[in-house]
């Protein structure tokens, strides 16, 4: 889908897409670097609440339980 870039470096992301992917208004995204395209990744936020317990049943959590928590989206800023 063809989208038109702004004079301060805005894009518009097509309804349907914003729909299908959940973006709303103030939504985070990631915009990545691929060398000769970029992709623009929804970033999935929790709020503390649903954060809260993802770690209950352990005391410290296992490098398996940060990595399935960071492809669930839950740390996401961790993987920078």
């Amino acid at each position: 889908m063809l989208s038109k870039v702004f004079d301060k470096g805005q894009i518009v992301i097509p309804a349907t897409l914003r729909r299908k992917f959940g973006i709303h208004a103030h939504s985070d995204v990631d915009v990545v670097d691929c060398g000769n395209y970029i992709k623009i990744v929804p970033v999935k936020t929790k709020n503390v609440m649903e954060l809260a317990g993802i770690f209950a049943s352990k005391s410290k959590p296992s490098k398996q339980d940060i990595e399935d928590a960071i492809a669930e989206g839950y740390l996401e800023s961790w993987k920078k």
